[in-house]
């Protein structure tokens, strides 16, 4: 009997023995989370500017923030997720700090059963910033000094677009310095009038889908109603274009899944009609996911008007209580409008905390106008942002299409050159906010899909 037993155990060792691997020990073991953060990296950083964090850790770690920032991926791409998981290769993280009225960001990493917390002090930048309204003031000066009586080249009745058409040649060149992989003066067949300044940075995941930003680069030319024309249109539309030049300088050298077209465009004083002809002309192919549009956009955020009234250039006496901001959303569904209302909603009062007053109010609404370049995109079903802050009713009618319409009245209703530039600053960082969403938005479309 005892034999026996002995014979069964060996056979059943022996047939057990293949199997051996599934009840005994793993061949590699779990690792043990350790997650180490480099505390001698400062851990302040400046706005405006790219901050890069050190981690090491064994197993895969998830990192958090509050507002106030945006996480890069391994391609360069900005992330708005407030949660980013990366491998445990991966030994550095890098964010855009938005240059907002915040003191901190938070941020949080988490590996396994570790974890560790730190308060990110914020600080002013020293140099220029990724986008900056001191630069865009710059170039608002080079254009209203340089390049004036921008008159679209379809009016009959001044010099045949020769200005506008010399300026839109060096606003292509001047592009083509910040790094889009093309640039071009468009010259329709069917429409060799519209000379829009057009630059494109494709993009790697979806190129056939632009995200297009731009404004107005024409001005009201000789005898336009109702204040006569003018010769620098520094309101009406040269500030719209500063905004979509310090915009493009940006994002020419950035990397985003759609493809970035950033357009000053002819002959919208005319109606619309390089705008119009831009969209008429798209490739089969491509859609639009989004567009905004700059016009008339001086007097914004921080800017307050000032208590003494100003002396215009025609004499004209100006005297304002507030300078509204306004960005009007359309072109999409019900579903798709509320998404857009609510990211302007979390860019202006969640990632940048700013703080309007009753002198300087900035409003967001569901609305169509055709009153600018918006019309000729959100008429085809694409997604707009229209932003408009002329300084209010009395600047509004005092400048539009009038000799006023200068950089030196304009700045005065800032109240200076810094003041000015604060409120471009504070318009491309909104903007510039509000293209990474658009850029990282999952089942976003306009109608024209529907």
């Amino acid at each position: 009997m005892k034999q026996s037993i002995q014979i069964f155990f060996v056979l059943t060792l022996f047939l057990l023995a293949p199997l051996s691997g599934c009840f005994g020990e793993e061949d590699e073991t779990k690792p043990v989370a350790e997650l180490e953060v480099d505390e001698t990296q400062s851990m302040t950083a400046a706005r405006g500017q790219f901050y890069t964090l050190s981690v090491e850790s064994t197993v895969d770690w998830t990192i958090s923030r509050s507002p106030g920032a945006f996480f890069q991926d391994e391609f360069g791409v900005l992330r708005d997720d407030v949660n980013y998981t990366l491998p445990a290769s991966q030994t550095e993280i890098t964010m855009l700090i938005l240059d907002s009225e915040r003191d901190t960001v938070e941020l949080n990493i988490t590996a396994g059963d570790q974890a560790w917390n730190a308060t990110l002090m914020l600080e002013d930048s020293q140099d220029l910033m990724l986008v900056d309204g001191r630069r865009a003031y710059d170039t608002i000066d080079m254009l209203t000094s340089s390049y004036n009586n921008r008159w679209c080249g379809s009016a009959s009745v001044h010099e045949g677009g020769a200005a506008y058409e010399a300026a839109a040649e060096a606003m292509a060149e001047n592009m083509r310095g910040m790094g889009f992989d093309f640039v071009e003066v468009t010259r329709y067949d069917d429409d060799p009038d519209q000379l829009n300044v057009v630059g494109y940075n494709w993009g790697r995941v979806n190129p056939d889908e632009y995200i297009v930003i731009g404004g107005h680069f024409d001005i009201a030319y000789v005898f336009t109603p109702p204040g006569g024309g003018t010769n620098e249109g520094a309101n009406d539309d040269t500030s719209g274009s500063t905004v979509s030049l310090e915009m493009a300088q940006a994002l020419a050298q950035m990397e985003f899944d759609h493809t970035v077209v950033a357009g000053l465009w002819a002959c919208e004083e005319e109606g619309l009609l390089g705008s119009l002809a831009y969209v008429a002309h798209l490739p089969e192919n491509v859609s639009v996911k989004a567009y905004m549009n700059f016009d008339m956009v001086s007097l914004n955020y921080p800017i307050v008007p000032r208590t003494e009234p100003i002396i215009g250039p025609g004499g004209e006496i100006f005297s304002a209580t507030r300078y509204d901001w306004s960005i009007d959303i359309a072109g999409a569904s019900d579903e798709n409008m509320n998404r857009m209302h609510d990211w302007v909603g979390q860019t202006i009062e969640d990632d940048l905390a700013y703080t309007p007053t009753e002198g300087n109010p900035i409003m967001w609404n569901i609305a169509e106008s055709c009153a600018s370049d918006h019309c000729a995109f959100f008429s085809e079903g694409y997604p707009t942002f229209n932003f408009f802050s002329p300084g209010g009713e009395i600047s509004f009618w005092q400048e539009w299409h009038s000799p006023s319409d200068t950089l030196e009245f304009m700045t005065a209703k800032a109240g200076g050159e810094e003041e000015m530039a604060s409120g471009f600053n504070s318009l491309v960082w909104s903007s510039l906010d509000l293209f990474i969403r658009v850029d990282n938005a999952e089942d976003f479309h306009g109608t024209w899909k529907e």
